[in-house]
């Protein structure tokens, strides 16, 4: 019995000991000197530890930042991407696209009641992040009250780069569904083009004359790649 339990509890390696260490001086350096006191790859072997406490962290977390480049191409790749890499377990792979969550629901609450009109910065801030390094195209309607304030925030439709199917009735049906006032429609180019379309301007145009008609006005029609943002609404060709 006594061989038994020896065998079942072994004592830490030097190598698991060293890695204990390393782990706690990069956590240190962090609490003394905050996230810029570290390299890149060092941020995501602190977060790796969370869900592979007791392995070396160092290797995948430079495995990872080789394969996705950024902090921010990682926590906006596909999970069964991210499990692709070798020693990420799904439950480690599970905490980039928790984070990603997590940073967008900061966001709306920072620019949730707030005049959406004043602060179209914030706005654009949150749909940059939460559109701007996706592989696919998507578009969101953000659905505004009398004050500006926003009621509801949807995915509208998403599809493959450069294709990705709209229809004016769903953002309107939506729209009366939560009893908006006013719409704001934003959709995100992964190619990192700012340039509207003919068919950016047309679903433009066909939501700005259905709210016209019912007294359900299109407030801006926003493009948003990884880094810029382009309203429509300050472009000639928006319609009066």
């Amino acid at each position: 019995m006594e061989e038994s339990t020896i065998i079942d509890n072994p004592a830490p390696s030097p190598e698991s000991q060293g890695g204990a260490g390393h782990r706690m001086r990069i956590i240190e350096r962090f609490i003394s000197s905050g996230i810029s006191a570290l390299h890149p790859h060092e941020v995501i072997e602190i977060l790796l530890t969370f869900a592979i406490p007791r392995k070396d962290t160092k290797k995948p977390a430079k495995e990872l930042l080789g394969r996705f480049r950024t902090i921010g191409g990682l926590i906006n790749a596909p999970l069964e991407e991210i499990e692709k890499v070798e020693g990420i377990t799904r439950r480690a792979a599970s905490l980039f696209p928790l984070i990603k969550e997590i940073m967008g629901l900061c966001l709306r609450e920072k620019f949730e009641k707030q005049e959406m009109v004043s602060h179209r910065k914030d706005v654009e801030e949150y749909l940059r992040f939460y559109f701007g390094q996706r592989r696919d195209e998507y578009v969101a309607a953000l659905f505004l009250d009398n004050a500006n304030h926003v009621l509801k925030t949807d995915i509208i439709s998403e599809g493959t780069v450069n294709q990705c199917a709209v229809y004016p009735r769903t953002i309107v049906e939506r729209a009366l569904g939560c009893k908006a006032a006013s719409i704001l429609i934003a959709h995100n180019h992964p190619g990192g083009s700012l340039n509207p379309s003919e068919a950016d301007w047309l679903l433009t145009e066909r939501i700005f004359q259905i709210g016209k008609l019912l007294e359900l006005p299109l407030l801006d029609h926003i493009i948003i790649s990884s880094n810029k943002v382009v309203s429509l609404r300050d472009l000639s060709r928006w319609p009066h």
